[in-house]
């Protein structure tokens, strides 16, 4: 069993552990919203968008699943991005009762700008928090990920293994 330990070597208590995560994932959370808006966009704008690029045209139930997101906040996002002309949906070649999202020329453009941002801010954040610092991020998002894989789908792997440590959320810096 994991023991988490302060520098003393005393044991921590788990809530407390939940409680600094929490906030450090806040403060994480805002520095790349700030990043973000540049560009006039979240960063939930941000993942789903990248999420949409990255599987070619997902349908809504696809993305929920992957995004972790209610079909109600997920509507609401893709609403957003249509109405910025980064999305748009068209009913699946498949199943025409099923609705797919499609990235426009314009979203491609658009996500290509955001990845820059999201990339020079993480190169920032990196540098602020110290290599210790992200290293015991790293392996506590690892830990979690493990924990959450017996609990996840075959086809949410793309969820699961990020190939970038900023197609995770939140790694960000404290503002």
């Amino acid at each position: 069993m994991l023991k988490i330990r302060d520098d003393e070597g005393h044991d921590v208590p788990l809530t407390e552990v939940i409680t600094a995560l929490s906030a450090i994932g806040k403060n994480l959370l805002d520095g790349l919203t700030l990043a973000l808006s540049e560009e006039d966009t979240t960063a939930e704008q941000w993942r789903v968008l990248h999420l949409v690029s990255k599987l070619g045209s997902p349908t809504m139930g696809e993305l929920a699943a992957l995004s972790g997101m209610a079909n109600a906040s997920l509507s609401r996002v893709i609403d957003a991005l249509e109405d910025a002309a980064s999305v748009f949906r068209l009913p699946s070649p498949e199943d025409r009762r099923r609705i797919t999202v499609q990235l426009s020329d314009h979203g491609a453009a658009r996500l290509n700008r955001m990845e820059n941002l999201v990339s020079a801010w993480e190169a920032l954040t990196r540098v602020r928090l110290g290599p210790d610092t992200v290293d015991a991020l790293t392996h506590a998002m690892r830990l979690a990920g493990e924990g959450d894989r017996g609990h996840q789908s075959s086809h949410s792997s793309v969820a699961a293994e990020p190939a970038h440590a900023h197609d995770c959320q939140p790694a960000s810096p404290s503002r």
